[in-house]
Parts: structure tokens; sequence; C-alpha cells
């Protein structure tokens, strides 16, 4: 989840920071539903560090109490939250199904391609898929992470979404492919 100070923003009804808190409560049933085996976790990428708020596990009551009161910090660092992400998947405690990451941005990337492309490489290299979800800010960061996208995309198992400002993000995303691709371990 992206907890910079970019989600005060009210592009969205009734901030991008509340928008991202339905839509990050809808991923969350819509995954651990698909299978009973299916985990999902939670960090945030703003602030002096990336705040892991639940392991994955298949605990909804666990993921939801992580969701409330995050602080929103200056800053998000997006490379540093995707590894974070990567490594809680490496150390699961229920191995099976395919691994994803979904990563919200509701802020600029202030990454060069060089080093995004890098960190797509790596999921790609250790079989995790990425689906990013872009809330504001679209416009700017659309090549960028259309790159990242390119390079960890592996048999078309990323996906981009940019949900339009005055929309409801849930319902772009419910709508996307992100909640019609199979496979648990989401993070």
């Amino acid at each position: 989840m992206d907890n910079s100070e970019w989600m005060r923003n009210g592009d969205y009804a009734p901030t991008r920071h509340g928008a991202q808190y339905d839509m990050t409560s809808m991923l969350i049933s819509a995954k651990l539903r698909v299978n009973h085996e299916s985990t999902v976790g939670v960090l945030t990428m703003a602030g002096t560090g990336i705040n892991v708020l639940a392991s994955p596990t298949n605990d909804q009551a666990q993921l939801y109490s992580g969701l409330h009161g995050i602080p929103l910090a200056p800053k998000c660092n997006f490379a540093a939250g995707i590894q974070v992400a990567m490594l809680a998947l490496k150390h699961r405690e229920n191995k099976k199904g395919g691994q994803r990451v979904i990563l919200i941005v509701g802020s600029p990337v202030d990454y060069d391609e060089k080093k995004l492309v890098k960190v797509g490489k790596q999921l790609r290299k250790n079989n995790v898929a990425l689906d990013v979800i872009t809330i504001g800010e679209n416009s700017s960061n659309e090549e960028k992470l259309s790159k990242l996208i390119e390079a960890v995309n592996k048999d078309d198992n990323s996906r981009l979404v940019s949900v339009p400002a005055g929309t409801h993000p849930s319902d772009v995303v419910r709508q996307s492919a992100i909640l019609n691709t199979g496979g648990g371990g989401g993070g």
C-alpha cells in the first residue's frame, strides 16, 4: 500500500487513502475466496522503512486489523517495498500456489527506468507476478510502470491497471484481470 502524503488528495472519494483502503479490503476478500490455501500479506511503503502490517496469512481478521490507523509519511519507496514483498512471499508458510505482488501506486514514481527494470527482472527470475494499480499521477507514472510490467511479465501474468480520477478504484479493479487471475499467495 502507498501511504505517502500524496494519498491525502481528494480526487477519489473520500481521498486516495480512503479509496485505497476500500480497494485493499476488497482485494483481500477476493483473493482469499479464490482458494482456501491462498494467503495474503499487507505492507506499507512510505516512512522510515517498509512496514509489514501482516505477513502472508489467510486470517482475514488479522489482515483487516493491520489496515487500521496507517500513518501517512512523506515519500514512498516502491523498489524496497517490492523487494520486501518478495522476501515475505519467499518465507511464507504454505509454498503451494503462485506468487503475486499487487502494488498500489498513488504518488509519483521517482525511480529511473533502469532501477525499476532491475527490480522487475528480479521478480521474473523468482517467478513472482506483479499487478500494479495506479490511482492518481497516472500520466506521469505510466511509462515507467509499463517498463516495470514489461520486465516482469512472463506468459502474460502481470498487469497494469490505471484508475481514472473520479471513479471508484474498487469498481475498476473488480472488473479488471487482476481479480480474474488464478493462483494464490498474493502479497
